[in-house]
């Protein structure tokens, strides 16, 4: 008989529309028997979910977040409620496991409606800028880019961890972590671009996808970008469209004010009374809302802590 994991394998290859690439790098770097829920019929597993831990910033503390990957039903199976059967279960197991909150990115826009029927509400959002490039731009002198495809020095994996680090509400990466992303985006054709001062100490970097010869021709997608200052910023985007021949950078950044958000993730609260006490240390002026909060629905609970109306809440690079 196959592996549980074997079979999660097959599972994931019948569901999902990934690579042989990155299918092997996810089983072999992120996968662990011991977060994987499944329901199985007569022997064979047909549906499997997977709860990845991840640490969160929380308006000046860390949190624990089960982040669900590779959520799936063999096709044959789909719609007699297994997944949410899953899902059920996981809250339970979480809460065993002393995990603060839970989160995931739908797949498809008719996933959001789903996962709401399950407590899971929007938190997660982006905005999205496009950079274009001007070649009369002057080299800044100070400044040097070096593009790579392995693992750099650990102190980009310092200096990437710092910037995440000064988020309120953001999701952060472990060096193994850092490490996957960097094999994902390689399997991608993709470069990590490092910026660094006189000094050789990293002020900026990104994550950079070459351009779509079929969808963006013009320009490359950057899934992460990091930088100290509005100078460094640009003369790290010059660079990178000027490497791969393109006018146009388009690139996520954290949702600003007066910019378009964009929906990515959900999240749903786990440990109401632990969120609440941090949020409300981290909030005395609003101390009257105690109250409130306990008496809050799962949904509005997750939307006021992970503060839904300012878009403070933030996570990329996520690998599912």
């Amino acid at each position: 008989m196959k592996s549980k994991k074997q079979q999660i394998i097959d599972l994931w290859k019948m569901v999902f529309n990934d690579s042989d690439k990155f299918i092997r790098l996810y089983f072999d770097r992120v996968y662990k028997d011991e977060n994987a829920l499944v329901v199985e019929e007569k022997g064979q597993i047909v549906s499997a979910l997977q709860m990845i831990p991840y640490t969160m910033t929380f308006f000046g503390n860390e949190i624990t977040v089960a982040y669900i990957s590779g959520a799936g039903t063999l096709p044959s199976e789909q719609g007699k409620g297994y997944m949410g059967q899953l899902l059920r279960h996981a809250f339970e197991e979480m809460k065993r496991r002393n995990i603060d909150a839970t989160a995931l990115i739908p797949a498809e826009k008719w996933l959001f409606d789903y996962y709401r029927k399950l407590g899971y509400t929007e938190v997660f959002e982006y905005s999205l800028k496009v950079y274009t490039r001007h070649e009369y731009l002057l080299p800044e002198r100070d400044l040097m880019v070096v593009k790579c495809t392995e693992v750099p020095d650990r102190s980009v994996y310092d200096y990437f961890d710092s910037k995440l680090r000064k988020r309120t509400a953001c999701v952060l990466h472990t060096y193994e972590d850092f490490v996957t992303i960097l094999k994902d985006l390689k399997i991608g054709k993709g470069k990590l671009f490092i910026i660094y001062n006189m000094e050789k100490v990293p002020v900026g970097m990104a994550f950079v996808l070459p351009p779509d010869k079929r969808k963006t021709p013009e320009s490359v997608t950057i899934k992460e970008i990091l930088y100290e200052d509005m100078r460094v910023k640009k003369h790290l985007l010059f660079e990178i469209t000027r490497y791969f021949k393109v006018p146009k950078a388009v690139y996520r950044l954290p949702y600003g004010d007066k910019w378009i958000p964009y929906p990515l993730g959900m999240a749903r609260v786990i440990n109401r009374e632990r969120l609440i006490r941090l949020w409300l240390a981290a909030h005395p002026e609003e101390a009257a809302l105690k109250d409130q909060f306990h008496g809050m629905d799962v949904q509005t609970l997750t939307g006021h802590l992970f503060d839904f109306k300012n878009r403070t809440a933030y996570m990329s690079l996520m690998l599912d």
